[in-house]
């Protein structure tokens, strides 16, 4: 196998982090910046990226994950959150600064305003039934947070995707912790735990490619 199809192989959930083992600075600010560069719908980057090695707060954030003990365990945990509609409005300074680096003039309000208009109106009418512009929002980040577990498994690193966790418990630690969060607007999409396995995995269990791949050919 090359690396890249290694780094697949070896990553899997870690549910156990060796906690005195812990993930240089390089290698953490390596794997943050594959999610940085991740693609995302329209060029948004609708994400942020808690990084938290602290290890009382890492106990308060167990408590609100269900009390599941990578996150006591890793070395880092990464708490990615996603903007929420308020980010997304024609006068949103966010969606503003994101659409006027795309522009040719930065400064041009007029085009500003038609870009901005043309995204809402993808969003208010072109999303799938049901789903609405947060729904949008937290799907990104998912994008992210794959590619920086597979940069992670590419440094042999371990990781775990946590996606049971207690919401409004969670967003009040990062309210209590950081004076300019605001849950209006950020949501918390996934957590991830970084760090070194204690235990060898047992083998992936995956579905045949066949299974899972469908090919549309041209007739001969």
């Amino acid at each position: 196998m090359d690396k890249l199809a290694q780094a697949f192989d070896f990553r899997h959930a870690c549910k156990k982090f060796d906690d005195t083992q812990k993930i240089n600075q390089q290698d953490i600010e390596y794997i943050l910046e594959a999610g940085r560069l991740s693609p995302s719908s329209f060029g948004m980057e609708p994400w942020h990226f808690i990084v938290v090695n602290n290890n009382e707060l890492k106990k308060q954030l167990r408590t609100a994950c269900y009390n599941q003990e990578q996150v006591t365990s890793c070395s880092h945990f990464v708490i990615v959150l996603y903007r929420k509609a308020n980010n997304f409005t024609l006068q949103s300074d966010y969606l503003r600064r994101t659409i006027a680096r795309t522009l040719p003039d930065a400064t041009d309000q007029t085009a500003i305003d038609i870009a901005c208009q043309a995204f809402i109106n993808f969003y208010q009418q072109g999303l799938a039934e049901g789903l609405s512009i947060n729904h949008w929002s937290e799907m990104q980040g998912y994008i992210a947070s794959a590619n920086m577990m597979t940069a992670a498994a590419y440094r042999g690193i371990d990781s775990c995707t946590i996606g049971g966790f207690e919401h409004s418990k969670l967003i009040q630690i990062l309210e209590n912790n950081i004076a300019s969060f605001s849950k209006e607007t950020f949501g918390v999409g996934l957590c991830l735990a970084f760090g070194y396995r204690v235990n060898e995995p047992g083998s992936h269990t995956r579905w045949p490619l066949t299974d899972v791949t469908t090919y549309l050919t041209e007739s001969n």
